[in-house]
């Protein structure tokens, strides 16, 4: 499914309301952020990593703070799909240009949650790539994974599967998840793709944040 996007004219800040014009001038305007004003974006602690999981290479653009976790808590527990674009903005430009001919995949969601949020948070914030964006993965039973203990996370790989999908068959593929902590569930996601797919002609993973302490990989 090919997902178009237009960006909105937006006037104020999406997180406090401030009028994003307000203070401009011709130095602030090399970081003009479309949905934030400079006191709110200031507040995204940019990771800019790369490393490799299973061979593939991930890529992370914020660090997990307290910020973004009050964020993502009003973006997915509280429904406000509206600040579905924030999370890509500042790296559009660089992101459109790198994953240009991909096409996204994201690890499933607990159904019941994407039925109250009546949207599914990880394909609204990529749809900024423009990018066509296929659901093929999905949970064999309930599972809340941020509700685990660590030690019990690599249950992951038990419960994530795959459904088949033709179009993804010598295609570039771009897989999308939100937060990094253990990493098990992207890897069972690598794990699948590579098993059901006979040709993969690239796959990368991009990852909104990951928390700065050491995780089990």
């Amino acid at each position: 499914m090919f997902e178009n996007f237009k960006i909105k004219k937006q006037y104020h800040c999406l997180i406090c309301f401030k009028n994003l014009l307000e203070g401009i001038n011709f130095q602030s305007l090399a970081f003009f952020h479309p949905y934030l004003c400079q006191q709110c974006f200031s507040q995204f602690k940019i990771a800019n990593l790369t490393f490799s999981i299973l061979n593939c290479s991930i890529k992370i653009l914020y660090y997990y703070n307290d910020f973004l976790k009050t964020l993502f808590f009003q973006y997915k527990g509280c429904y406000d799909i509206e600040l579905a674009p924030i999370f890509l903005n500042y790296h559009l430009k660089q992101l459109k240009k790198e994953f240009k001919d991909y096409v996204i995949v994201y690890p499933p969601s607990n159904d019941l949650e994407v039925k109250k949020r009546k949207f599914q948070h990880i394909k609204e914030l990529a749809k900024p790539l423009c990018l066509p964006i296929y659901d093929v993965f999905y949970k064999t039973k309930d599972y809340k994974q941020s509700k685990m203990p660590f030690s019990f996370k690599k249950e992951i790989f038990s419960i994530i599967a795959f459904k088949k999908n033709k179009d993804l068959e010598n295609k570039k593929i771009l897989l999308i998840d939100d937060i990094f902590t253990s990493g098990n569930t992207i890897q069972a996601c690598i794990l699948l793709l590579q098993k059901n797919i006979s040709k993969i002609k690239d796959l990368k993973i991009l990852c909104i944040c990951k928390t700065e302490k050491k995780v089990e990989l």
